[in-house]
Formats: C-alpha cells, sequence, structure tokens
C-alpha cells in the first residue's frame, strides 16, 4: 500500500501471526475493500501479510503505553486526518493451568494483555474512531461465558473482556461508535502452537490427570473446529452490516450462547466435564480413601 495515499475505509487489527485469526481477519478485510494495518508484537513475524497491496504492518505491543501511543500517532499521520474507520482487538494470549498451581505472574500477564491491553488500545485510539463514527470490534470468547476446569484465568479473562467491551458498547453509543464483541468459538488456528510446554509440579494435588490437563492445553480437546477464514468473514459481515452487541460465531459458540441460558447449571457443567480429568480425581479420592 502507498505510503501516503489512503484511499477507502480503513482497520486496525491487533495481533496479526501465522494462522491466527488476526491474519484472517486482514484477508476478510481486504476482500471488503478495506485498508489494512496489521499490527502485531514483532512485526517480522507479521511480514507474509505485507505482500498484500492493501496491507501495512505495523508495530504494537498491547501492554506498552510507549507502543500504543507511537502506533496511534503513525495511524494519524497515515490516515491523514481522516480518523480509523475500525478498530479490531484481536491480540490475546491463553493459559491453561489448574488454579493452585498457576503462577501469578502468567495470571498477570493474560489480564494485561486480553483484558487491560484491549482497554488501553481502545482509549488511545478513541478520537480517531470518534473522528470516522467508526466501529470497535473486540474479539472475546466464548470462554468467557463458560466456567471450565484448568482454564480459570484464561476464561475469566475473556468474561472480564465481555463486560469491557458491553460497557463500552453503551458509553460509546452516544459519541457515534459501534462496538461489537465477538463471542467466538473453536477456531482452526495455530492458537495453541505458541503455548508453552505444559507440565504440572510434583507436588501438584492434579499430578494424576496431567496427561488429560495437557490435551487441553494443546488443544487435542477441540473438536469442532471451524475454519478461521470462514469465522472471519462472519465477524466482518458484523462490521459492514452495522451490527453492535454480542456477535457468537465458530465452533459450539450457538451451543453455548443458549445452552449457558437454558440447560441447568449442574447439567451444563457436567457436560463440559465428561473428558476434563474432574471424575477421574473424585474416582482417585474415593478409592484412596477406602483403603484407610
Amino acid at each position: 500500500m502507498a505510503q501516503n495515499s489512503v484511499r477507502g475505509p480503513t482497520v486496525l487489527i491487533t495481533g496479526c501471526g501465522v494462522g491466527g485469526l488476526g491474519a484472517a481477519l486482514c484477508n476478510a478485510f481486504a476482500d471488503s475493500g478495506y485498508l489494512i494495518f496489521a499490527a502485531a508484537r514483532d512485526p517480522a513475524k507479521a511480514g507474509f501479510l505485507a505482500r498484500a497491496p492493501s496491507c501495512q504492518v505495523i508495530a504494537l505491543d498491547v501492554t506498552s503505553k510507549p507502543s500504543i501511543d507511537e502506533c496511534v500517532s503513525k495511524i494519524r499521520q497515515k490516515t491523514q486526518g481522516r480518523g480509523l474507520d475500525v478498530l479490531v482487538n484481536n491480540a490475546g494470549v491463553g493459559l491453561t493451568a489448574p488454579l493452585l498451581d498457576t503462577s501469578m505472574d502468567d495470571a498477570r500477564r493474560v489480564f494485561d494483555v486480553n483484558v487491560w491491553g484491549m482497554l488501553a488500545v481502545t482509549q488511545a485510539f478513541a478520537p480517531l474512531l470518534i473522528e470516522a463514527k467508526g466501529t470497535i470490534l473486540n474479539v472475546s470468547s466464548i470462554a468467557g461465558a463458560v466456567r471450565l476446569a484448568w482454564q480459570g484465568v484464561y476464561n475469566s479473562s475473556k468474561a472480564s473482556m465481555t463486560w469491557l467491551s458491553e460497557t463500552l458498547r453503551m458509553e460509546l453509543a452516544p459519541l457515534d461508535v459501534r462496538v461489537v464483541t465477538a463471542m467466538v468459538g473453536e477456531v482452526e488456528t495455530g492458537f495453541y502452537e505458541h503455548a508453552a510446554p505444559f507440565s504440572l509440579p510434583a507436588s501438584s494435588y492434579y499430578k494424576a490427570v496431567e496427561a488429560t490437563i495437557r490435551k487441553q492445553s494443546t488443544g487435542e480437546l477441540q473438536v469442532n473446529n471451524q475454519k478461521a477464514e470462514d469465522v472471519a468473514r462472519s465477524l466482518v459481515k458484523e462490521v459492514t452490516g452495522g451490527g453492535s452487541g454480542q456477535a457468537w460465531h465458530g465452533g459450539l459458540a450457538g451451543t453455548v450462547k443458549y445452552a449457558s441460558w437454558l440447560v441447568p447449571t449442574k447439567i451444563f457443567e457436567w457436560l463440559l466435564h465428561r473428558n476434563r480429568g474432574l471424575s477421574d480425581l473424585a474416582g482417585l479420592k474415593h478409592s484412596y480413601g477406602s483403603q484407610h
């Protein structure tokens, strides 16, 4: 894309990397005629996106105020005072671990990226979005709507992101900025490939089901993945079609949306945890207790 020529609507997408939903969103927005600013903490890892004539790769660490401020300055310059039409808060990190074994540093990192990073980027780009009467697409997850063992930190971060996003929707409506909260289900991406190798400390109360938790940490328990390209196209339609509020797309998204409202909590939790190792732990405890 020419550095000093901006025509058509613009979109900034955070968290763009190989094989991720961010990259798929770049392609989907490009197909809809947008000029894309693909943001990544390490631009070299998103360099493949720059081959498209409608895309520029830009550095952005959503946990760093100097990085955010520099990105705002660059976007303002590149859009030549026209504002920003769409902001996509897609950057996110995962964490799988029993809460009793979770590093507090790791837990804070998840919230710094998934929650406070989203809010910090939104605050910084708000003037550009207001100028353009734009739209924010916050990529949350169905994880924020369910309670799932071994994902307490990640799921609670997505729940927090969802509530912040829905509150932003109400607060920004009078300023003519729409907010779409994407409740994304299971998607075929490289999300789990970037996770650190999983292991539990020898002293963990959950050591007996470590192999099961490891399967969850690598995405092996996800069996309803939808293609990232299909989910991305659906989300772009939400933006271009004037939508706002929660938008449920991806594998199991519809199931979770309605089951979380209609199915009794105990039954829903049992359905979610049939293969998560909790019943195995309960059986081990019962067996151990009967021998003493």
